[in-house]
């Protein structure tokens, strides 16, 4: 049996007015929320040697640095092996045949039947490959981790457990000096390379001492790869030491080049001393591992998506407060977006200006907690007219875009402006239909010349600046978004949020929504996953899968 709440109504939110360029500083003082990334209550605000490799047929993934690339081909089955299906963060599928406006419209609906049984709390977006070979037979297979560190090989369609790893003891939260996750285990999105059909997922554990681990499981049987579990210990940057017990490891991994890419912040409280690290981990090795930290207290890399990376290998990072408990020490690299060099040997870092953005108000962001790096980077495709762009959000709810071959330095953006009182937290997504670019930057509070709170504005990039399209109807804690498309045909905003828990789809040629539906329970910032034909959903130690029927 199936259920669904059917939209009554197709509710547009279509604007046309630009917005000129302004400095958040000028607005009202905005209550800070949280910036660990870090949290319990908000599901409803109620509080490499053998490769593992079979013959089954090629699959379409864009894990590879290319938001500008193009249309895979028609009917092929689509990979999720990243963060928002791609290293630029995009958040779109383009190889979505099934899912058009027509169908959803005809009928789409929530399968009950679906119901995994977790052993704990889901945070890590799931990730998924079609037509693989599992204990003798084929299926599409969902991988979710949660906080209890076990990796799940589920049934795409069913949610039947295929395999279950152990990754490892959790930690419980009273073992760090701050935090609000009561259990801890993988709390970040991992990354599959096709190549080797490799999973590769940061947990956190309590074997002995605390320490978080970087694993490499066999897709097929959920067995290490050799040399694996390796423990993460990066070298001394600076002045700057790694400490486990003052770190989260919220952000989504990137692969690259064989070097896997590990981002780490603070926790909920912003105790301790702790940094922003990207910890690059040779693949074949390892032990092996080189970093980049920012050097002041403070100035952690906490958001859902970790990096954004560019078609040329480039990692883009954004921190946030410089120093807990108020205050903004020059030189400690808060609320910057940061380029870090990528590939075999990155993360290598350059202190001249074009490598970094820092708002100009940082001084005031620091102060009232208001991060830049609430939000991740996203890079953009290519604009006519424009330079090579990114998209970046915070905490003070701002957009700006960056030029990414050029950053800057203090208070260089390309263009900004203020579109939410409450701030944007997560991830946004990035979509093109051939004439027109968009960015679906999620957000809190009012929005700027729409009504409702809270939701998803639809912003229209225009040469170097951004003009608003649509807004969402009213999504509590909206979700990193997720596009599918056609090709440029077809494009559908997917966005869940919490209290009450929802799952909306939006028309994007229009902004009309075309499903309004009930999930169990969301998880904040972690992603919708949308993947041949069908839509999952992260909660409370629950994945919801919502299909046609």
């Amino acid at each position: 049996m199936r259920s669904a709440m059917r939209s009554s109504l197709l509710r547009p939110f279509v604007l046309t007015a630009a917005f000129a360029s302004g400095a958040c500083s000028a607005e009202a003082p905005i209550t800070p929320a949280s910036d660990s990334g870090f949290t319990d209550s908000a599901l409803t605000d109620t509080g490499a040697t053998d490769t593992g490799a079979t013959d089954a047929p090629p699959i379409v993934t864009d894990n590879g640095p290319r938001p500008d690339s193009g249309t895979p081909p028609v009917g092929a089955p689509t990979a999720v092996t990243t963060f928002q299906f791609d290293r630029a963060r995009t958040g779109a599928n383009r190889a979505e045949t099934r899912l058009t406006v027509a169908a959803v419209q005809a009928g789409f609906a929530r399968v009950d039947a679906f119901a995994p049984a977790l052993d704990g709390e889901v945070y890590a977006q799931p990730l998924y490959l079609p037509n693989l070979m599992v204990g003798g037979a084929r299926h599409d297979v969902l991988f979710v981790a949660t906080q209890a560190n076990s990796m799940y090989a589920l049934d795409a369609s069913t949610g039947a457990e295929l395999w279950r790893t152990s990754l490892g003891a959790s930690v419980r939260s009273s073992m760090q000096q701050c935090g609000n996750i009561s259990t801890i285990g993988v709390v970040s999105t991992g990354v599959i390379d096709p190549a080797t059909n490799t999973l590769y997922a940061v947990a956190f554990t309590n074997d002995g001492g605390l320490q978080f681990k970087l694993n490499a499981l066999d897709v097929t049987t959920g067995q290490q790869r050799a040399g694996y579990p390796a423990n993460i210990s990066p070298p001394m940057v600076g002045g700057s030491s790694f400490d486990p017990r003052a770190t989260g490891q919220r952000g989504a991994l990137q692969l690259s080049e064989g070097r896997v890419f590990v981002p780490f912040g603070g926790l909920y409280g912003d105790c301790g001393i702790y940094h922003g690290w990207v910890v690059g981990i040779d693949a074949a090795n390892p032990a092996q591992q080189v970093a980049f930290a920012t050097p002041g207290r403070g100035s952690g890399i906490w958001a859902v998506g970790g990096s954004a990376m560019d078609e040329t290998g480039r990692l883009f990072v954004a921190t946030g407060n410089s120093t807990p408990l108020g205050g903004h020490t020059p030189g400690s690299f808060g609320e910057r977006v940061i380029r870090l060099g990528g590939g075999a040997s990155g993360p290598t870092s350059s202190t001249d200006d074009a490598s970094f953005f820092e708002a100009s108000d940082a001084r005031m962001l620091d102060l009232q907690d208001l991060d830049i790096g609430s939000v991740s980077p996203l890079v953009l495709p290519p604009i006519a007219g424009a330079p090579r762009l990114l998209w970046q959000g915070g905490k003070a709810g701002v957009s700006y875009l960056i030029d990414r071959e050029n950053l800057g330095g203090t208070g260089s953006q390309v263009f900004q402006q203020r579109y939410f009182s409450g701030g944007n937290f997560g991830a946004a997504a990035a979509w093109s239909n051939g004439t027109d670019t968009f960015v679906f930057a999620p957000g809190r509070g009012t929005r700027a010349g729409c009504s409702g709170s809270g939701g998803v504005m639809a912003l229209r990039v225009t040469g170097a600046g951004l003009t608003t399209a649509w807004c969402s109807a009213t999504v509590s804690n909206p979700s990193p978004p997720a596009v599918s498309s056609n090709g440029n045909d077809n494009g559908i905003l997917w966005v869940a949020g919490t209290s009450p828990a929802s799952l909306r789809a939006i028309d994007i040629s229009n902004g009309m929504e075309i499903f309004a539906g009930a999930p169990p329970s969301v998880r904040q910032w972690t992603p919708v996953v949308v993947a041949d034909g069908r839509v999952y959903v992260t909660g409370s130690r629950t994945v919801s899968l919502f299909t046609t029927r």
